[in-house]
């Protein structure tokens, strides 16, 4: 994801990356022998999925020095557990041209280092950094979308510079291969870091849904969010005296999670979001403890859901826009088929289906089950691990083929 930076914050960014690199050779001795990896993921905003598990991962290790990436007025910036780097500042240049490895989940530009990839001569320092690419959620629902004509030959130079992509199984390795054109050489199946730490969580008091619909590309910046589609069946779920009269009568939360594309409109959703069982959650909630406590995940489209089916937690898939989406977006999976749980198209059988799903006490059908061997190679939470000893295994190639030749 490539946010929209303020063009005063672009050249800051551009004038530091300069600073760090004619620093640089003024402080070799300093970093001589420092095993430094750094790693982030969207854009600086949040610490989360596939990035937060790995980070965390990787500070067990003594050998080395890791840094999470972030911006300064990030809401998630005192939730990182370990050393953080400010994106876009001096030291975080100067510290990834003195790096072995980085790993990101969106861009390594949108992520790392703004901008560095396309600057003559400091881009240099991109092809010394062991580059590995996360995802931030499993591919299946969403299509890639087509790019900006005038920047497609630059992004997917950029793409196919990265060393390492993950998948979780040989079905999105051949998306991945096929569809979005890397070299299968560089996809390697190690299962997703988030899954790694997922369980299921008893909590007492109220059971608890988790509803988190994705986005939508083609919602425009000047459209009036009340009056689309989108807001209207959200927002009509939310407040239907029906449903609202359910939680209460079951003693049920309904926590919500607007995607962070979307969070532009919080203030619209928090306005028309009523009932004393409903919560909006806020941009920095903690996602994976959402999954592990809820009985049910109720979504449309996102990738969140590939994390309840993960731990056989129930997916209620509400697509009141199906056509729409299949249209200008897309999925990779069959809807119609392939999909892991059950899906409603309109509120009240969305209602209906809360309804059925509680009444069998959200446990999750056979015939969605035997999907999971489709979608999962490894249910044995070593995916981090499986993917760090690819990572070294690729430093130690690295280095026989830059042969100790210095950069700059």
């Amino acid at each position: 994801i490539l946010l929209k930076i303020k063009k005063g914050e672009k050249m800051k960014q551009v004038f530091n990356m300069i600073i760090a690199f004619f620093i640089y050779p003024f402080l070799k001795i300093k970093f001589k022998n420092r095993n430094i990896w750094l790693v982030g993921g969207n854009a600086g905003e949040l610490y989360v999925d596939n990035g937060k598990a790995m980070f965390e991962y990787l500070n067990t290790k003594k050998d080395l020095e890791v840094y999470w990436i972030i911006n300064s007025s990030s809401p998630a910036f005192k939730n990182v557990n370990g050393k953080k780097l400010l994106r876009g500042s001096i030291k975080s240049y100067l510290y990834f041209m003195n790096s072995k490895v980085s790993l990101f989940s969106h861009s390594i530009s949108a992520d790392i280092v703004p901008y560095l990839f396309v600057i003559p001569l400091i881009n240099r320092f991109h092809y010394k950094v062991i580059k590995v690419f996360l995802n931030h959620g499993t591919v299946g629902l969403k299509k890639r979308q087509p790019m900006n004509p005038k920047l497609e030959k630059l992004i997917n130079k950029l793409i196919e510079s990265y060393d390492i992509n993950t998948a979780d199984a040989e079905y999105e390795k051949k998306i991945k291969n096929l569809d979005w054109g890397i070299d299968e050489k560089k996809i390697y199946i190690t299962g997703s870091p988030r899954y790694d730490s997922l369980e299921n969580i008893v909590t007492l008091g109220k059971d608890k849904l988790f509803f988190m619909p994705t986005w939508r590309p083609w919602l425009k910046d000047n459209e009036a969010i009340e009056e689309t589609d989108y807001f209207k069946n959200i927002i009509g779920l939310i407040t239907s005296e029906r449903l609202q009269f359910f939680l209460k009568e079951k003693k049920i939360e309904l926590r919500i999670y607007i995607h962070q594309l979307m969070h532009k409109y919080l203030k619209e959703f928090q306005e028309n979001i009523v009932g004393e069982n409903v919560i909006l959650l806020p941009k920095e909630a903690d996602i994976q403890y959402e999954i592990m406590t809820s009985k049910l995940l109720i979504t449309d489209y996102s990738s969140i859901s590939f994390d309840f089916f993960y731990i056989d937690k129930e997916v209620l898939f509400f697509q009141f826009d199906k056509s729409e989406y299949n249209e200008k977006v897309g999925a990779y999976i069959n809807l119609e088929t392939s999909l892991f749980g059950p899906a409603a198209f309109n509120i009240n059988s969305c209602i209906d289906e809360i309804m059925r799903i509680h009444g069998n006490d959200f446990q999750m059908e056979d015939e969605y089950k035997k999907l999971k061997d489709i979608y999962f190679n490894y249910k044995d939470r070593n995916n981090s691990e499986r993917l760090f000893k690819i990572i070294e295994g690729e430093i130690i190639g690295k280095r026989k083929n830059i042969n100790n030749n210095s950069i700059v």
